[in-house]
């Protein structure tokens, strides 16, 4: 059938993967030839592709074990499953407190991304922005990643206290005190004439936000049982759970 012919010198690079993967501590270039039954000029030529894009690695032992290519896609594909149930989480929040903006924010070793948001002004339409930063030290937001996010010291390393943070604390104790407190409780508060500020910790990087004036007494309540919620929904997703048929929607649209 014309068209569905399989790429061979494909097939034979994927073969060489596996065989590197499989083997605790790799295999040598002869090894690899020898698992996967090919010719060792042909062997030499498809692991030296790969190892030019990062999938295959080879070691001081002389040894290709897989490189960190591979752990890039797989990140890249947990990373879309992530943004897609939480984006059906935010309109679950969004019925929770209909007058908040709500976020869902991520801290890389860069930036803080705003990756969802989701507001009154456009109830029910989960938007992506496309440029929305958070500054770092300046918001319950950053402070919350910052104290709680797994790779919040190499963004730290990057946006050193002394030039980003300083104009906005009265000292470098200050702020580790709200970070630890931040920690301790899994989230970030700020209250100013009447309104409310608060972002919750999700794992491992991210972070939902709600801002909001004059909250009802109950808000707090309501939010964290929710935000419990979207935890586990994330959490599900990152370990390869399947969500349940009443969880699926269909994918967002990007919104600039």
């Amino acid at each position: 059938m014309p068209g569905s012919e399989k790429v061979r010198s494909v097939l034979r690079a994927l073969d060489l993967l596996r065989a590197a993967a499989e083997a605790p501590g790799g295999r040598r270039l002869g090894e690899l030839a020898e698992a996967t039954g090919l010719g060792k000029t042909t062997a030499h030529n498809l692991v030296h592709t790969l190892c030019a894009r990062g999938f295959l690695v080879k070691d001081t032992a002389g040894r290709f074990v897989p490189g960190v290519a591979i752990q890039e896609l797989a990140r890249l594909g947990r990373h879309h499953a992530v943004l897609g149930e939480a984006a059906r989480q935010m309109r679950r929040l969004g019925q929770v407190a209909p007058a908040a903006v709500i976020t869902f924010s991520e801290l890389t070793p860069a930036a803080i991304f705003c990756r969802l948001r989701l507001s009154p002004d456009r109830p029910g339409e989960v938007q992506r922005p496309l440029d929305r930063l958070f500054a770092p030290y300046a918001s319950v937001t950053a402070v919350c990643l910052q104290a709680t996010a797994l790779n919040a010291a190499d963004f730290e390393r990057q946006f050193p206290f002394e030039e980003h943070g300083a104009g906005r604390w009265l000292s470098p104790e200050a702020f580790l005190e709200a970070k630890a407190e931040a920690r301790r409780r899994g989230m970030s508060v700020q209250r100013r004439a009447g309104h409310l500020a608060v972002a919750f910790a999700v794992p491992e990087n991210f972070a939902v936000g709600f801002s909001l004036d004059n909250p009802p007494d109950a808000f707090f309540d309501q939010v964290q049982e929710a935000v419990a919620d979207f935890r586990a929904a994330l959490a599900a997703v990152s370990t390869g759970a399947e969500p349940s048929a009443a969880d699926r929607e269909p994918e967002l649209e990007e919104t600039p």
